[in-house]
């Protein structure tokens, strides 16, 4: 397989995995690769934006805290190098550069971590005010309603039912996890609780947040397949 095939293989994956974990779905995106293939796209994408400004589809990425599966970095694997301009790969290292300290995941020990826990009214670090904004949102009534007559009280991960465990003492009760973290930093967000709102046991919550920003529901599920098939 020649090393632009292989690319095209890679770009393909990366729309699969956006999709799936982080509910992205880059329809003119997927409309270009397969009409003109990886290289082309993703030159076209590496075009400088005016002011300097990040695309849409990066964007979104960063707001869900998974800028990893932006092509940005697939550009930039030493495998692929040579298939672009020193300026091209020149763009895509400045806008890996420039994304803000609280988009890049890093692990959460677990002494912090503690969903759903922060006081709204107390003075955290910059990382921490964001997981105040996201609490905000997943313990608003409303917004958790909205979220759970979609989805049910089921665990999103696990499946777990806690009235079916418990009785009637678990009967509606469940956490609901925000997907969409650092998106509720910027100042034109408007939540959409059936979509960005996921129902979650507290077992599975506390994984997600084993990252900052945290693992997609799809990533905990994987990562607790390959458990089972280990």
């Amino acid at each position: 397989m020649t090393l632009e095939k292989q690319f095209d293989r890679v770009m393909e994956e990366a729309y699969y995995l956006a999709g799936k974990q982080v509910d992205y779905w880059a329809n003119y995106f997927i409309r270009s690769l397969r009409q003109k293939g990886g290289l082309v796209t993703a030159k076209r994408m590496l075009v400088p934006q005016r002011g300097g400004t990040a695309q849409a589809g990066f964007q979104r990425l960063v707001d869900a805290g998974r800028p990893d599966l932006a092509i940005e970095h697939r550009v930039l694997e030493e495998r692929f190098r040579t298939l672009f301009t020193p300026s091209e790969l020149a763009e895509a290292q400045r806008r890996v550069d420039a994304l803000p300290k609280h988009a890049i995941r890093k692990p959460v020990p677990p002494e912090a971590n503690h969903p759903e826990t922060l006081a709204e009214t107390r003075t955290y670090e910059e990382g921490a005010v964001r997981r105040v904004l996201v609490s905000v949102y997943e313990r608003d009534p409303a917004a958790r309603s909205a979220c759970l007559r979609k989805h049910g009280v089921l665990c999103a991960v696990c499946e777990m039912n806690f009235e079916e465990r418990y009785g009637e003492i678990g009967e509606g009760f469940i956490h609901v996890h925000h997907k969409k973290p650092l998106a509720a930093c910027r100042g034109d967000y408007q939540l959409n609780p059936e979509k960005d709102l996921v129902p979650v046991c507290p077992n599975c919550h506390a994984m997600l947040h084993t990252s900052d920003p945290p693992l997609s529901v799809e990533e905990l599920k994987a990562a607790m397949d390959k458990r089972a098939t280990d």
